[in-house]
C-alpha cells in the first residue's frame, strides 16, 4: 500500500520553500523555493506587494507537484509555517492593506516602538509577554496610521504570514497562539486578544475583533481549492492544517519540543528559543520582567510555552555583506574561513536591521584586513550574538538539556561548529534539511491523527572545536563588553542633526 504523503510550506523572511515528505520514512520526494522580492528603502520599509506574493506561492507550489507527478494524488494533507511579525491585513475580498506584505524586518516603526519601550516596556512584557519592536504589527499599524489616519478602514483581517499563505491555499481565515503571542497580541495568562497591545496602534479600526480566530497548530482548516488544484496539478480537497511560526515549525521537525529543549535558528534574524516547564512558571517570568527574555510563546490554548530571547538580524548581515562584497552565501562562508579565529583583529556588530539603538559596524578595521576578513568578522559576530543570546536564555533559570541549530546557516557545519564552541557543549542539527517546512509537514499529519514521528528529521551531532574553546570564550566576553561599551555612541549616532 502507497504511503502518505505530506506537504509542508515555509514562507521565511528570505524565501518560500516547499517540500513533499513520505510519510513512512520521511524522504524529501520533491522540494522547490524561490526568493522574495522585498522591497526596501531608506526609510526602513521591507514589504512585497500581494500581486508577488500570492503568485509566487502557486507557482511554487505547482513545481512540488510537477515533480511529484502521479505521486500527487498521494497527498493528504498539507500545512504552511511562516515568519513572525510583519504585518498581514486583508480586506473583505482578501486584498491585502494596500496590496503589501510587510516584513518582520520593516524598520519605519523604530522611533514609535522605542518610544513606548521606554515609557511601557515592562507593563507590557507583564501583560503580553514582550515589549514593543518595530516590526510588531500593532507598531507597523501605528506608523502606518500616524500617516495616514484612515489606513485601515476596509481592514477586515489580521494574521501572519503563514496564514496569508493558508488563505490562498483553501480561503480560511485563522491563526495560531505561537504567532499571535509572539507578535505580543495576546494576554499571556487568559490567552485572549490584550486590548491594550491593539490600543497603542492609536487607530480606531485597529481592535481586538481584526485578529483572526485562533486555532492550535495541527487543527483542520479547510479543503484546497479547486481553482488552486487546477494550478498547480494537486487534487482539489485536500486538506489544509493549521501551521505555527516558523521557529516552532522547525523545532517540531527535529523533535525540539521537550522542556529543556534550546534552539539556534541561523536565519534572517537571531532566534534564540527554550522550550519551559509546564509548571505554570511562567507567571514568574511575565512579573519578573526579565532582559534575558525578549517574548514569551504560546504553543496552544493550554499550557504549553516557549520563551525567546531574539535580535532583528542574525544571517542578514551576511547577505547584505555577501551582496556589498559581491560574494554568493557559500562563497562568503568559505571566504570567512579562509581567515583565521578572530579575524585579525577585526570585530563586527549584527546588527543590520537595528535594534533599539544600535547598528551594524566594523571595529577595529584597518588597512591590512581583507574581504576574507571581514566575512570572518560578521561570521563570529552573528554566532556571538546566539550564543550571547542563549546564555541569556540559561541564565534566566531555562534549562538547556539539548541545543539545536537550525536555519538555513546550519547546512554548514562550520558555522554549527563555531556556535558549539562558543558555547563549550555539543550541538544537535539537521544540516540542510527543510526542517520548517518538514515541521509544516508534521502538523499536516497531525490533523489527519496520523503519526508524525516517521516524518522527523535525521540528526547530527556537532562537537566544539578542540583547541579553540578557550579562545572563544574570551572572545564572547570580548563580544559582550563591546555591546555594552558601544551602547552610549549608538545612541549618539542616532541623535538627528540639526
Amino acid at each position: 500500500m502507497a504511503s502518505h504523503i505530506y506537504i509542508g510550506l515555509d514562507l521565511g523572511s528570505t524565501s518560500l520553500k516547499i517540500a513533499a515528505f513520505d510519510g513512512s520514512s520521511g524522504a524529501v520526494l520533491a522540494q522547490a523555493g524561490a526568493a522574495i522580492p522585498w522591497q526596501r528603502a531608506a526609510s526602513g520599509l521591507c514589504q512585497v506587494p500581494g500581486t508577488v506574493l500570492r503568485p509566487l506561492i502557486l507557482d511554487v507550489l505547482a513545481q512540488v507537484g510537477w515533480q511529484l507527478g502521479a505521486r500527487a494524488a498521494q497527498v493528504a494533507a498539507m500545512a504552511c509555517v511562516g515568519h513572525g511579525g510583519g504585518l498581514y491585513v486583508v480586506d473583505a475580498e482578501g486584498a491585502l492593506q494596500d496590496d503589501f506584505a510587510v516584513s518582520s524586518t520593516d524598520q519605519r516603526a523604530t522611533p514609535i516602538s522605542n518610544a513606548l519601550a521606554r515609557r511601557e516596556a515592562g507593563a507590557l512584557f507583564a501583560s503580553v509577554g514582550t515589549g514593543p519592536w518595530s516590526g510588531q504589527p500593532a507598531m507597523i499599524a501605528a506608523d502606518i496610521a500616524s500617516r495616514r489616519p484612515d489606513a485601515f478602514q476596509q481592514a477586515h483581517t489580521l494574521f501572519f504570514a503563514k496564514d496569508y499563505v493558508a488563505m490562498v491555499l483553501c480561503g480560511a481565515r485563522a491563526t495560531d497562539y505561537s504567532d499571535a503571542s509572539t507578535a505580543g497580541l495576546l494576554d499571556s495568562t487568559s490567552r485572549r486578544p490584550a486590548a491594550h497591545a491593539f490600543a497603542v496602534a492609536d487607530s480606531a479600526a485597529w481592535q481586538p475583533g481584526l485578529l483572526a480566530r485562533l486555532q492550535d497548530s495541527g487543527s483542520p482548516l479547510g479543503p484546497l481549492l479547486p481553482q488552486v488544484a487546477a494550478s498547480t496539478g494537486l487534487s482539489a480537497g485536500i486538506p489544509i492544517a493549521m501551521g505555527a511560526i516558523d521557529l516552532y515549525g522547525a523545532m517540531a521537525g527535529v523533535g525540539a519540543t521537550q522542556a529543556g529543549d534550546t534552539a539556534a535558528v541561523l536565519g534572517t534574524w537571531c532566534v534564540n528559543a527554550a522550550v519551559g516547564p509546564i509548571d505554570g512558571s511562567i507567571a514568574r517570568f511575565l512579573q519578573a520582567g526579565s532582559p534575558s527574555i525578549s517574548n514569551v510563546v504560546l504553543l496552544d490554548g493550554g499550557s504549553a510555552v516557549m520563551y525567546m530571547h531574539n535580535s532583528a538580524a542574525a544571517m542578514a548581515n551576511t547577505t547584505w555583506l555577501g551582496g556589498t562584497l559581491r560574494l554568493s552565501a557559500p562563497e562568503l562562508i568559505d571566504a570567512a574561513f579562509a581567515s583565521p579565529p578572530g579575524a585579525n583583529g577585526l570585530r563586527y556588530l549584527p546588527f543590520i536591521n537595528g535594534g533599539g539603538d544600535a547598528s551594524a559596524g566594523f571595529l577595529g578595521l584597518r588597512a591590512f584586513h581583507t574581504r576574507a576578513d571581514m566575512a570572518r568578522a560578521a561570521v563570529e559576530g552573528v554566532l556571538a550574538l546566539h550564543a550571547q543570546s542563549l546564555n541569556a536564555l540559561a541564565a534566566s533559570g531555562l534549562p538547556r538539556t539539548r541545543l539545536f541549530a537550525l536555519g538555513g546557516g546550519a547546512a554548514d557545519a562550520r558555522l554549527s561548529a563555531l556556535l558549539a564552541t562558543l558555547l563549550d557543549c555539543q550541538v544537535l542539527t539537521p544540516g540542510a534539511d527543510e526542517s520548517g517546512a518538514r515541521g509544516a509537514a508534521m502538523f499536516a499529519a497531525a490533523s489527519l491523527g496520523h503519526a508524525t514521528q516517521p516524518l522527523q528529521a535525521t540528526l547530527q551531532t556537532v562537537q566544539p572545536t578542540e583547541g579553540l574553546r578557550s579562545f572563544y570564550r574570551q572572545y564572547l566576553a570580548s563580544f559582550e563588553a563591546l555591546r555594552t561599551d558601544m551602547a552610549p555612541i549608538f545612541a549618539r549616532l542616532n541623535q538627528p542633526l540639526e
